[in-house]
């Protein structure tokens, strides 16, 4: 048992429909360039890695982590906000983009920020255009949930010496996994709701060749391509908020600690038996996982 995403027919029936070609072509003519994207993510799927990468790469393209809501809750009722701005005020493009950025609070966000609110009114103009012209791309990240039990467990202090998970945070477990469940089911739904404006990010994929990923995403945004793809080594650090640039810790990163199923070891029978129980496989067959 390795926790690799499955090669299932759905998920690849899936990832052309979203993106509404086969991945390596471009944009068609009836879909704007998308030089702006809002991303989504549970905590520990990477997100920051993929930020990173797009940023290094595409200096040109807006990554969305906080604006517009945090990346880790189900997205903001963009449709009803818009609506409801629209009519409301004469500072629409703002008052859109504040809306639903502090309807779906997350991380530093706050809505007394006095920086996060001369961000918000210098980026809305371009943000509220992007969302009316259908401009407006999203990303969404996704980690096998073995893999992503074990890394939300080391994020929350939930291991211990052996590093096994403790007992104690048993039902912390079940609330996560639960959580998952929900997030990546609205994310599901606004993938579908937005094609084909939408990427769905497997982690192992990005892992195993991070140029050839965000190269297929390039060409169905519309980015102009780089010349030569930049890898990000480091270690990415979480970054609190969208005006922060990305910050790369001292230590490189190891990839076979997921492609080589290295992570398994702090998953005991009994608490494997626990993640079964709780996904939801057939949402996670939709995404590309299989039980293994």
């Amino acid at each position: 048992m390795t926790g690799k995403p499955s090669q299932q027919n759905a998920f690849i029936d899936l990832h052309e429909n979203l993106c509404g070609f086969q991945a390596g072509s471009v944009a068609g003519p009836c879909m704007p360039v998308t030089s702006m994207v809002k991303q989504y993510g549970e905590i520990r799927t990477g997100t920051n890695y993929l930020r990173a990468l797009i940023q290094r790469n595409f200096p040109d393209v807006q990554v969305l982590s906080y604006i517009l809501g945090s990346k880790h809750l189900p997205p903001a009722p963009f449709a009803e906000i818009w609506e409801e701005t629209q009519q409301a005020g004469s500072d629409t493009a703002f008052d859109f983009v504040a809306t639903a950025t502090y309807s779906r609070r997350g991380g530093a966000s706050h809505p007394k920020d006095r920086t996060q609110q001369e961000e918000l009114r210098q980026r809305a103009p371009r943000i509220a255009t992007a969302y009316e012209t259908g401009a407006l791309g999203f990303l969404v990240s996704i980690k096998h949930p073995y893999a992503w039990v074990v890394s939300a467990a080391r994020f929350n202090g939930w291991l211990r010496d052996d590093g096994k998970i403790h007992d104690c945070f048993r039902d912390a477990l079940k609330d996560a996994c639960l959580g998952y469940n929900r997030n990546y089911r609205s994310w599901l739904e606004l993938a579908q709701a937005h094609r084909p404006r939408t990427c769905i990010v497997r982690y192992e994929e990005l892992l195993a060749d991070p140029g050839r990923v965000v190269g297929e995403m390039a060409a169905q945004f519309g980015w102009n391509p780089c010349e030569v793809f930049t890898a990000v080594p480091a270690i990415v650090e979480p970054t609190p908020w969208d005006h922060l640039p990305v910050a790369e810790a001292a230590e490189s990163f190891r990839p076979e600690y997921y492609s080589g199923g290295e992570y398994l070891r702090h998953l005991p029978p009994e608490q494997l038996q626990l993640i079964d129980a709780l996904m939801d496989w057939d949402l996670m067959r939709e995404l590309g996982y299989a039980r293994s």
